[in-house]
């Protein structure tokens, strides 16, 4: 008798239909579905009742169809008594082989392809267990759509043999084709884009080619990189970018939403600063960058600082809140205490020592800052560490001669001595176009991120203050300032005593 003789006359026989979508990942969803449509006729031609139908990574992030690979890497896993092994992780295909091992009576497996049940010989071999233990079998199509015995009632020697020869054959195939990936990679690294999920940022270029294919800028994502990069090395957080993406209702590559690690992969990608990657180095790419490369590096240095704190938290709301002291005992203050008619104020965490209302001591304290900010030395104050190659004593004195030749022009047309509009607008433009490539410089010659960027390029010092987000501004606090601290106002009742605030300077500043 013919299993399928057999299964005909079993009424509670039931199947397990599982199916990749690698096996058909350049399809369409009407292909897919088909094909699922194909094993339940398949299945109904055996007289088996199709159970449910498990799908390998079916879904993604925001639930629309992905492909699976057909051979992942394994990962180190530790079992329960410690032992150590190399695995994949494939879900799915673990449940299916615990419910064909469990159950009381045999089911039979229908996959799609006899080649794409499993590359992994672990996998495989939990697989043969379990059929062997539960007597259950597996079919899967043929060319011609007949059903093909793989394994029957639990699987017969030569069944095994030819089904472990498989996982090799599968194995060994899907080796050859991730070395010719690896070589291709290699080869075309620096000349051509190899594919995959674009970087964000960018776009294919429409009617390249493999092998000549490449990427333009997409200018709205380009300039929410460029926002990110000047927010991050400007004092702000990650959580801060993640949240600005999310107002500002920018979409992801693959729609699903913004997360901590989608920015960062988001900055960290080598395309973004127009490189490829050639096996552990970087070479320049066929496509624009959209950052500087130094202005990469110090976002790479930033976000892979094993130091730095990659917890999201809570973006802080208030300037000097865990900076300010307490006059009495020197506890950091926080910001609390709001509700019942009560104004948010900085009180003492553990202390109670004061209580000042936390609006008009910000307020109090971003006067301050402003006002040394406006001071016609804030192009040179502060500044962080060039990197060796830079000259940066030759660029500030480039600027300073810049400035004079500024105020040189102001004089002599003030003085009568130059009043044709024409040569007054030449001047000043070459003026302006020499102090902005001076100022590109000096914003990439730093060997860290330099927070009081924005105010040296001559803006008011007021407007470029209100653009910052609140993690910049106290980012900014904590470069010109030393200390903050707050005392019991020396007069009682009503009102904002500035004298009970007292802060101390940068001593840079005072040098």
């Amino acid at each position: 008798m013919t299993l399928a003789t057999r299964l005909a006359t079993t009424p509670a026989s039931e199947a397990i239909i599982y199916l990749r979508l690698s096996d058909f990942r350049d399809a369409d969803d009407a292909t897919f579905e088909a094909r699922e449509a194909e094993l339940r006729d398949l299945a109904a031609a055996l007289d088996l009742r199709v159970r449910r139908v498990a799908i390998e990574n079916d879904l993604n992030a925001n639930g629309k169809a992905r492909g699976a690979s057909a051979y992942k890497t394994p990962r180190q896993v530790t079992t329960a008594s410690g032992l150590i092994t190399f695995r994949t992780r494939r879900p799915v295909f673990e449940a299916v082989v615990l419910e064909m091992q469990a159950n009381p009576v045999p089911l039979v497996l229908i996959v799609g392809d006899d080649s794409r049940i499993t590359r992994n010989e672990r996998d495989g071999l939990d697989l043969l267990d379990a059929v062997r233990v539960a007597k259950a079998s597996v079919v899967a199509p043929d060319d011609d759509g007949e059903p093909k015995w793989l394994l029957t009632d639990g699987g017969t020697t030569s069944q095994v043999r030819a089904f472990r020869d498989r996982i090799q054959d599968a194995r060994r195939y899907s080796d050859g084709v991730a070395a010719n990936v690896r070589k291709g990679r290699r080869r075309w690294a620096g000349v051509s884009y190899q594919g995959g999920r674009r970087p964000f940022g960018y776009r294919v270029a429409e009617g390249t080619e493999e092998h000549a294919r490449n990427l333009v800028v997409d200018d709205a994502e380009a300039a929410a990189i460029r926002h990110a990069a000047e927010e991050l090395l400007g004092g702000g957080s990650v959580a801060a970018v993640e949240r600005w993406l999310r107002e500002q209702r920018v979409p992801t590559v693959t729609g699903a939403a913004w997360g901590h690690a989608t920015v960062r992969d988001m900055l960290l990608k080598p395309a973004v600063a127009g490189l490829a990657v050639r096996g552990a180095t970087l070479v320049p790419a066929p496509w624009p960058a959209i950052l500087k490369r130094p202005v990469w590096e110090q976002l790479r240095q930033l976000l892979t600082n094993p130091e730095r704190r990659t917890s999201a938290g809570n973006e802080p709301r208030w300037l000097v809140s865990l900076f300010a002291q307490c006059g009495i005992c020197g506890k950091p203050l926080s910001v609390g205490g709001a509700g019942k008619g009560r104004s948010p104020a900085y009180v003492g965490k553990v202390c109670g020592h004061v209580r000042r209302n936390a609006v008009l001591v910000d307020d109090h304290i971003a006067a301050l800052v402003v006002a040394r900010l406006r001071k016609p030395d804030v192009a040179g104050i502060l500044l962080p560490p060039a990197r060796p190659e830079v000259d940066l004593d030759g660029l500030l004195h480039q600027r300073e001669q810049l400035a004079d030749r500024r105020a040189k022009l102001g004089r002599m047309v003030a003085g009568g001595l130059l009043d044709d509009e024409a040569t007054i607008a030449a001047i000043a433009a070459e003026i302006a176009a020499d102090d902005a490539a001076i100022g590109a410089q000096l914003a990439t010659a730093a060997s860290e991120p330099d927070v009081l960027e924005p105010f040296r390029g001559g803006d008011p010092a007021d407007q470029v203050w209100e653009a910052l987000s609140v993690p910049r501004r106290r980012a900014v606090v904590r470069k010109l300032l030393d200390a903050v601290v707050i005392e019991r106002p020396a007069r009682r009742g009503p009102g904002f005593d500035p004298d009970a605030i007292k802060i101390t300077w940068n001593q840079a500043l005072a040098a």
